[in-house]
């Protein structure tokens, strides 16, 4: 009814409702309105003059409803109006900037941005989608900003994060109409390769039912284009060996071109391959070997030959890291009596500066034994070690002939652990007394090896000793394992192997185990009589293991030519394989070896007491050197719930090979190193597989709701954004107390009563 009232007064619309918004009950008011009432009810029933009761009715309503209006006032009157419209939508546009928007096109040799520019700028793209949309622009390469033009884009960034762009600008306008996003990139999202954050980011725009249109730019076949996909070797090296380097190439419209491979220490040229070209998108490898001639880090570079055609020449060429700094292995050699094979073993190691051979030999019937090589009187002193501490301060085990039987079941539990846990390297030679002719099928060390062992051997089993004359022969994969390489170059390798001397006698063993990988045989054996392995190696727990069941290699040094090194360069890789990927007490490692310019290095080390148990108490701390000298301490923190792991987060200040070193200092007051290096320099990885990734944009689209589009296409994706089906609810008070039909109904019932009470005589 007060609707209607304030209606009539103009005071209300048909869309308007009535609130009161004083702090105090409206009981309150209604009590004081039934008082007033009642009270001007009772005035009026007596009167100076007589008034009809029709009269007295007019005279009482006059009073009544000015008082009431004057109430109403007090009550705080607000007219309340909800307004309803359809609301605009944003839309957001976000052009990729990374450095593979460089990469020219095969149209009129124009670069991907500004083909994107070009392709906007003709159709108007930007203006028709502010038609509809409230456009707002953004450019994205590991990080997102906003622009205000799209002539600024300079396609400078260093990789492509198209996860994060999406979850930052998804996140920004959360609480508000969006109706999509349009993405222009050529999709090589290489900040997540092999991660799932551009999935999770997919599932959550889903999820929030926002569509994103995909614009694909470039081509999905690069015409002509050659390509270093990788480059692998060993990352340790040690001077004076020789290891394999393999260098993975990849070309499009080049087919049966010869170009040239070359291997660059810093700006030296120290290796040129030729290299024939294969059909378009194949893969090749390359194998080459290196060898550093200096101890140190070094950077190599591993560079194709530009053809001046391509397009894509900054992909030609990859950086990888050669740590050839000295080092020093401890390996213990335990013989069963002085025989020639352990004589000339210890003569080849015995000039290998990064190998310390501690050797005990039996020399009697009771049992006394002869050291060489210890460090003090005490070292050995009881024999075989028979605590963790002790023997895991070595890094490898070489057992000669000598019977299972001499060391006590602890002994060979240890030294499996030796292997398993501690991460050493264990060689089983052969010999009367090798593999299960001294009783090893029954010990944990049958498990170590990467041969089987089968109890009591024998010829029963295809097993025992073979004794006669044998000329080694090379796998498959021996010959392409840098363990066997007696020459750099792989022909006169081959050539050498043909003329070493034959062996005499060998222990038949079971078959290799799956792990295993055998590098030599004896090619002359009749398989069907047993197996023909000499030389086999593999993986245990976080070491590894060899058996070479020969006990004649001596004969490769007397019956060679005095000045042929091939014994000693053989016995040297096998105890450098051995020793010296063995972990120390202290180890770092880093997430990768190369990095771009203003990312973040991640250091990690594990920690072990001498017993190799995680230590989870330690203070461990990096020292980083730069490429100018100068040192930067960074502590590492205990990775929570990780035992024996510290990590920390460095930031590289200049480009070049920086040298990391972690220290630990024990409660002994012993300090562990262990050091290791990395590179930075600017990233190639915009230009690694930079071919258009449309199978990444069309997945993003299609489950989201958008749809893709080529950029050649793009004018036909304006109409293709639906609009946001959202409207804005706006709510507005007006005060009703001030407003002039108001007051002016409170004066002229006042007034009307005043001049009708008059005129009636009325007091």
């Amino acid at each position: 009814m007060s609707d209607s009232i304030l209606r009539m007064l103009g005071l209300f619309s048909e869309t308007d409702h009535l609130i009161f918004k004083t702090p105090f009950s409206l009981w309150i008011f209604l009590g004081v309105a039934v008082a007033v009432v009642c009270l001007i009810v009772l005035f009026y029933q007596r009167t100076t003059a007589p008034v009809s009761t029709k009269m007295r009715s007019l005279f009482i309503g006059l009073k009544i409803l000015p008082i009431l209006l004057i109430i109403f006032c007090l009550l705080e009157p607000v007219a309340v109006t909800s307004e309803v419209t359809p609301q605009q939508g944003f839309l957001l546009v976000l052009f990729d900037d990374s450095k593979s928007m460089r990469i020219q096109g095969s149209s009129e040799g124009a670069s991907r941005i500004d083909e994107v520019k070009k392709q906007f700028q003709d159709h108007s793209i930007l203006k028709a989608f502010g038609d509809r949309f409230k456009v707002r622009t953004f450019h994205f390469e590991e990080e997102i900003e906003r622009i205000a033009d799209i002539s600024t884009l300079d396609a400078e960034g260093n990789a492509t994060d198209i996860a994060n762009a999406l979850n930052q600008v998804a996140g920004e306008f959360r609480d508000m109409p969006l109706a999509g996003i349009v993405l222009v990139s050529d999709g090589a999202d290489n900040a997540n390769w092999g991660s799932d954050e551009l999935a999770n980011v997919t599932a959550y725009l889903k999820s929030q039912k926002i569509p994103v249109f995909t614009v694909g730019v470039g081509e999905e076949q690069v015409t002509r284009d050659i390509e270093v996909l990788k480059v692998a070797t060993s990352k340790t090296v040690t001077t004076g060996s020789v290891t394999d380097l393999f260098v993975t190439i990849r070309s499009f419209g080049y087919a049966g071109r010869t170009v040239n491979l070359k291997i660059k220490e810093g700006t030296r040229i120290i290796h040129t391959e030729q290299v024939r070209l294969g059909q378009d998108g194949d893969t090749q490898r390359i194998k080459l070997s290196l060898s550093p001639d200096s101890p140190g880090i070094f950077e190599y570079t591993a560079e194709i030959e530009t053809v001046a055609t391509e397009m894509i020449k900054e992909n030609n060429q990859r950086r990888f890291l050669v740590d050839n700094r000295s080092k020093t292995a401890r390996i213990l050699y335990v013989e069963g009596y002085p025989r020639k094979e352990f004589k000339f073993i210890r003569r080849a190691l015995e000039d290998d500066t990064q190998v310390q051979l501690v050797s005990m030999v039996r020399i009697s019937p009771d049992g006394r034994l002869y050291r060489q090589g210890i460090q003090g009187a005490e070292e050995l002193r009881s024999g075989y070690p028979v605590k963790k501490e002790e023997l895991f301060t070595y890094d490898a085990i070489i057992l000669g002939d000598i019977e299972a039987s001499w060391f006590t079941p602890e002994q060979l539990s240890m030294t499996e652990e030796f292997v398993s846990i501690r991460g050493g390297g264990l060689l089983m030679l052969g010999g009367d007394q090798g593999f299960q002719e001294g009783g090893y099928a029954d010990t944990p060390l049958a498990d170590v090896l990467p041969v089987r062992l089968r109890a009591g051997g024998g010829d029963a089993w295809g097993m025992g000793i073979v004794d006669r004359s044998f000329r080694l022969g090379l796998t498959p994969d021996g010959r392409n394992h840098a363990l066997m390489r007696l020459d750099a170059d792989q022909n006169k390798n081959l050539a050498q192997w043909d003329q070493m001397p034959e062996l005499t006698g060998y222990n038949r063993v079971g078959l290799t185990k799956p792990g295993a990988t055998v590098l030599a045989i004896d090619p002359t054996a009749d398989l069907l009589e047993g197996s023909n392995v000499i030389l086999a190696i593999q993986r245990y727990g976080k070491g590894r293991s060899m058996a070479f069941t020969a006990f004649s290699s001596w004969r490769w040094q007397m019956l060679m030519e005095s000045a042929d090194q091939s014994h000693e360069r053989f016995w040297q890789q096998i105890a450098r394989w051995l020793a010296l990927s063995s972990p120390g007490q202290v180890t770092v490692a880093l997430d990768k070896e190369s990095y771009a310019e203003h990312e973040a290095v991640t250091i990690t080390s594990h920690v072990f007491d001498n017993t190799y148990e995680p230590a989870n108490e330690a203070s461990v701390w990096a020292q980083i050197t730069g490429p100018t000298g100068q040192s930067e301490a960074v502590q590492l923190d205990w990775a929570f719930g990780d035992n024996g792991v510290y990590r920390a987060e460095y930031q590289p200040k200049i480009g070049g090979i920086h040298q990391v070193e972690v220290s630990v200092r024990s409660p002994a007051s012993i300090t562990f190193r262990d050091q290791t290096g990395f590179s930075v320099a600017a990233s190639v990885a915009e230009f690694t597989d930079a071919t258009l990734h449309a199978d990444v944009l069309k997945r993003l689209s299609e489950s989201t709701g958008g749809v893709y589009v080529p950029l050649k296409d793009i004018q036909t994706i304006t109409n293709r954004i639906p609009p946001v089906k959202q409207t804005t609810s706006m709510t507005r008070e007006r005060d009703l107390r001030g407003t002039t039909p108001l007051f002016s109904a409170i004066f002229l019932f006042l007034g009307v009563e005043w001049f009708l009470r008059r005129r009636k005589g009325l007091s």
